[in-house]
């Protein structure tokens, strides 16, 4: 995608609605890529211009080096998994999935070897002859999937297939969505506004937010190094410290306290600092101070347990706001826990802060 805007009439007298704005994109062939953002921020129309339900007001879409942003869908080499489905309910799930072959009038020897094959690949052996109505709800996903699978299509386009099941159900699809696109070897473009979801499958992330790509990149990197606030927040839990920049590699919070930056930035600029939780550390005030890592001492205000860590929110000793930091902590034996109103300690590595662009 070069250059892609998608504008969309406003209502009477208002100004057009920009959904998709200079979008630039390489999806690269074989890889599972994500779509990711809040809803209305332009993921669906990005997906619905690549499969040709929507064409762009300007810039250009190829798929393959060809040409297709004004192709109707059924001149492109793509198919499309909705999340509801879109199964026939009076047909079966062979017929479900031939139908495709059928309209394009495929010999039925090689359209009944096909659809076997990719019944097969979807593990539905033995449903054939089910109606959709008979079959749970991740049993009708992977009908979808054989049906969009069964045409060889160059790219799968998929938008929230997995949003009408429960999350038990949607986790144990995640893990079978990734092993089928490698063992099927296309790509597949999926949208989603669940990061867990983007992070768990994906070799690269897009994030969007008001039709615009923020950032580009795998899920490691979209994670530990976000590029703006917005990524930042939007994907798990951060902490967010404002500073000014003092000399190089290093900077000042509004408390005074000094803390040091894999980062260079002119002095007296004013940073947006982002830590990870779970790259943060907690130990009592009266423990030996670590040089090699930055520090701010406070008390602890909150403690939530969520059954595979403890989040404890801590606020600093001095500044006007107080200084809050979220830590994520471990229940291993030997962790060191606190209570609400403790003296803590909390220390993270310099290389574990991230400077935000924006």
């Amino acid at each position: 995608m070069q250059g892609v805007t998608k504008r969309f009439p406003g209502a009477k007298g208002a100004d057009p609605v920009v959904a998709v704005d200079g979008v630039d994109l390489e999806i690269r062939d074989g890889e599972f890529f994500s779509l990711l953002g809040p809803s209305g921020c332009g993921k669906t129309t990005t997906l619905r211009m690549i499969a040709g339900f929507e064409y762009p007001t300007a810039g250009s879409v190829q798929i393959f080096g060809e040409e297709v942003g004004l192709e109707p869908p059924n001149r492109r080499p793509v198919n499309t998994v909705f999340q509801s489905y879109a199964l026939f309910p009076h047909m079966t799930v062979e017929e479900n999935v031939g139908f495709g072959l059928q309209m394009k009038k495929v010999d039925r020897d090689e359209a009944a070897r096909r659809v076997a094959d990719v019944i097969d690949l979807v593990q539905l052996q033995g449903r054939e002859s089910r109606k959709p109505k008979q079959l749970s709800g991740g049993q009708q996903q992977r009908v979808a999937l054989a049906r969009a699978l069964v045409n060889h299509p160059k790219v799968l386009l998929l938008d929230e297939p997995l949003g009408a099941l429960d999350l038990k159900l949607r986790q144990a699809m995640q893990v079978e969505l990734k092993q089928l696109q490698e063992r099927v070897g296309i790509t597949f473009v999926y949208v989603t506004h669940d990061q867990e979801e983007a992070l768990t499958m994906s070799d690269r992330i897009a994030v969007m937010d008001g039709g615009k790509l923020l950032q580009v990149g795998g899920p490691g990197a979209i994670y530990d190094r976000p590029r703006t606030r917005f990524v930042a927040d939007f994907i798990g839990d951060t902490n967010l410290l404002r500073a000014t920049a003092e000399d190089p590699g290093s900077a000042r919070l509004p408390d005074g306290t000094a803390i040091r930056l894999e980062h260079h930035a002119a002095p007296g600029s004013d940073l947006m600092v982002a830590i990870r939780p779970e790259h943060v550390g907690l130990r009592a005030t009266d423990a030996d101070r670590d040089l090699t890592l930055d520090a701010i001492d406070g008390e602890v205000a909150l403690v939530t347990f969520l059954g595979n860590a403890t989040l404890y929110e801590v606020v600093g000793d001095r500044g006007d706001p107080p200084t809050r930091v979220r830590i994520r902590q471990g229940n291993a034996p030997g962790v060191q826990h606190f209570g609400v109103g403790d003296r803590v300690r909390v220390r993270w590595a310099p290389s574990s802060a991230t400077v935000l662009e924006d």
